[in-house]
């Protein structure tokens, strides 16, 4: 049987979210394929019995293991460990998401592998053709004015897909088949990572473990309105995002840009303040749950995608909202 093989990625002490989205999105769009995913275990991580319940939950069928002695966050001896089960198991298709990780790691497999890689899609594909997998991986280019789909030719066919693509459903895979693979630790690899230190800043937007998103666009006007749009997002708890559009105008910082060249999010609610609705901007957004449009012209696109429309000026909206909140 044709097999697909995800990476299965996790922080320092759980299984991403997006990993789990990514198993769902592929098992659900391709019925009997066998969705194999491989993880590495880095010292201190424990695979727990609620993340092989959680794995199995949401579809996958296989879990190859495969352990370093180096430290979650150095990722240098992951291609060589990867690239070793590709060449034992052949899956004919080899996916990771678009995270820091994924585009750290992708192309150093695909490069000892010597097979192409589409890196950061928006969408992926996988088609039957004459009992051979087909990976059809489409991401944008020309600055994002024009989508591009690539199919590659040789195996495995590999593609990082942006987080926020796929949305995790349950399947209740009855098991879940486990296999360890030993391969030697890769110790005297010529660079390493002197010193570790978190990020503290703040600096990156998490969009990817978002409830809530509150997005603004060109109809927020000006830079005032964004803080205050801001300020909401702290009372609330949402976090904040903006279109490309006002990115562009220098209303907010690129950070916050969602769409077709900025992040993907699937909340469970979305407001969106301002915003025409272009399909770019749709694209990073469009799997949100419950969608919530605020605009003064009642033909904005953005009505076509939204649970609740209401017709009326954003910026007088978010000012009522922050004096119902003081």
């Amino acid at each position: 049987m044709a097999e697909i093989l995800l990476y299965i990625e996790y922080d320092e002490n759980k299984i991403l979210d997006a990993s789990y989205d990514l198993i769902t999105g592929i098992k659900k769009n391709n019925e009997g394929a066998n969705v194999s995913g491989v993880i590495v275990l880095h010292p201190d991580f424990i695979l727990t019995d609620e993340i092989k319940n959680n794995l199995k939950k949401f579809g996958l069928d296989k879990l190859y293991v495969l352990k370093s002695e180096k430290p979650f966050f150095e990722k240098t001896e992951e291609p060589f460990l990867i690239s070793g089960l590709i060449k034992n198991i052949n899956p004919e298709i080899f996916i990771l998401l678009s995270s820091t990780t994924g585009r750290e790691i992708a192309p150093t497999i695909a490069s000892i592998l010597d097979t192409g890689l589409t890196a950061d899609c928006t969408k992926i594909e996988i088609e039957n053709i004459e009992g051979k997998l087909k990976l059809i991986s489409t991401r944008p280019t020309f600055g994002g004015k024009l989508m591009a789909s690539i199919i590659c030719k040789k195996n495995p066919q590999m593609a990082t897909v942006r987080v926020g693509t796929f949305k995790k459903e349950e399947f209740n895979n009855e098991n879940l088949e486990i296999v360890e693979f030993n391969f030697p630790s890769f110790l005297n690899l010529k660079s390493e990572i002197i010193e570790y230190k978190k990020n503290e800043k703040n600096e990156f937007v998490n969009f990817q473990n978002a409830k809530m998103v509150f997005a603004g666009g060109l109809g927020l006007k000006n830079k005032e309105n964004f803080e205050k749009l801001k300020l909401l997002c702290e009372k609330t708890g949402a976090v904040m995002g903006a279109t490309r559009k006002a990115v562009d105008k220098g209303l907010v910082s690129k950070k916050y840009q969602i769409g077709q060249t900025g992040a993907s999010t699937t909340p469970e609610i979305y407001v969106a303040f301002g915003i025409s609705g272009a399909i770019h901007h749709i694209m990073g957004m469009e799997n949100s749950k419950k969608v919530i449009a605020i605009n003064l012209d009642k033909n904005a696109p953005i009505f076509k995608y939204a649970d609740i429309g209401y017709i009326e000026d954003a910026a007088k909206v978010l000012d009522e909202l922050l004096d119902s909140l003081n």
